[in-house]
């Protein structure tokens, strides 16, 4: 009997402490770095409640044999007076090592969190920076390959009016070749060709014009300024139709064009003639002069020629003035531009960036030459002055306006005159 009562309250005692006993053996048989703060918190709810328990008597249960056992147990509790002290002390060192252990694991947390949060911003910052100079690449990518693209399709259209003058030429050497062959049989040695001296600087020509004449935008917008003219005087119809000599690239025929005005050209540059005609333009191949001298009396509105006349000789102006003033009906009136020699920046250097220019006209002697040649009422029309930027304004008086108009004066002029 004594011995089935001491099994009964040894596997009460058991009951008792189970629970605290299984947490902190699984407490313990963690390693720290991976220790679950709810097994922690499992763990101290049970050792604070075995705790509480220590030394304490279970309750008492009603039957005989219960209140024998409680008795046997307020024996034992009295017989392990001295034990029960150790529990205490036990329970108390395993409390405060587990919440010690608690803490430690939560500061480790809380580090290995602020350990990814300061890699995370890191990887960001170093990501955004990355991403940024990818960026900045891909601009600087894009860039270059627009401005390639611009540059070939430039040059392209650079060389397309060039391919198109060869095409030409070498159909009318081709074209020539043949009527010169001996009508008999063909074995007789074909002739040299004419040869095409006169066409051998065109595509230069034409790069010069590129390179300092300016852009067609810019062009266009100059001589936008004989527009009014010819709207008063009523010229650009179909009876009174504008001549373009040297036609050049024609700017000048696409601004006649866009005001739906009757105009056609004529140059002897290949390469210009066949910007032109891509352009859909009315051109011709020729020379200006026999062009002028073969037309009809009294069958021009209007004769132009914009930085010409300073390329031909003494006779070759004559020659032009006549032959406009005859072509000309009454009304009807010449506009011819050419570099301003007043201004000595142009009279002593930009005249000399064209090769072909024989030699300046001074406005004196245009005005001279259009009243010598008919032509009753002359205007001088001075164009195209300096910047304003570079006009010298520190100084007043008369030397420096005298100055400043002889070096930033207009760099053009044009000699407009009307045939009664």
């Amino acid at each position: 009997m004594p011995s089935e009562l001491l099994r009964q309250v040894r596997e009460e005692m058991q009951r008792s402490y189970k629970p605290g006993a299984q947490s902190l053996e699984r407490a313990s048989s963690s390693q720290l770095p991976g220790i679950d703060s709810a097994a922690l918190r499992s763990a101290l709810a049970a050792l604070y409640s075995s705790y509480a328990l220590v030394g304490q008597l279970p309750p008492e249960p009603p039957s005989l044999r219960g209140r024998i056992g409680a008795q046997l147990v307020k024996l034992i509790q009295r017989l392990l007076f001295w034990y029960t002290p150790q529990i205490v002390h036990f329970q108390y060192s395993a409390v405060q090592a587990i919440e010690e252990l608690a803490k430690q694991n939560q500061r480790l947390r809380e580090q290995l969190e602020e350990a990814r949060r300061r890699d995370r911003d890191e990887w960001r910052t170093v990501f955004a920076a990355a991403e940024s100079r990818m960026e900045t690449v891909n601009r600087r990518l894009e860039a270059l390959r627009i401005q390639t693209i611009a540059r070939l399709e430039r040059e392209i259209a650079r060389m397309r009016p060039q391919q198109i003058a060869l095409e030409r030429r070498i159909a009318q050497l081709i074209a020539e070749a043949r009527n010169r062959l001996p009508e008999a049989s063909g074995t007789a040695p074909l002739p040299a060709p004419v040869t095409e001296d006169q066409h051998n600087f065109d595509g230069f020509y034409a790069a010069l014009e590129d390179e300092f004449r300016g852009s067609r935008e810019e062009i266009k917008e100059r001589l936008s300024v004989y527009l009014p003219r010819l709207a008063v005087a009523g010229i650009g119809g179909e009876s009174m139709p504008i001549l373009d000599v040297g036609c050049g690239r024609g700017e000048w025929l696409e601004l006649l064009r866009e005001q739906q005005l009757d105009a056609s050209g004529i140059d002897q540059n290949l390469v210009v003639l066949g910007m032109c005609q891509e352009r859909g333009l009315p051109v011709r191949e020729g020379n200006a002069l026999e062009y002028l001298r073969s037309l009809p009396e009294k069958s021009l509105g209007a004769v132009t020629a914009f930085h010409v006349i300073e390329h031909l000789t003494l006779p070759q102006l004559l020659d032009l003035w006549d032959s406009a003033w005859r072509a000309l009906k009454p009304g009807g009136m010449a506009i011819f531009e050419t570099p301003n020699p007043n201004n000595v920046f142009v009279g002593a250097r930009n005249f000399y960036l064209d090769p072909t220019h024989r030699h300046p006209i001074p406005p004196l002697l245009g005005r001279f030459l259009a009243e010598s040649h008919g032509f009753e009422r002359v205007e001088i029309l001075e164009l195209h002055p300096c910047p304003v930027e570079l006009i010298d304004t520190r100084t007043g008086g008369d030397v420096a306006a005298r100055f400043n108009e002889c070096f930033y004066g207009p760099q053009d002029y044009a000699i407009i005159g009307w045939k009664a």
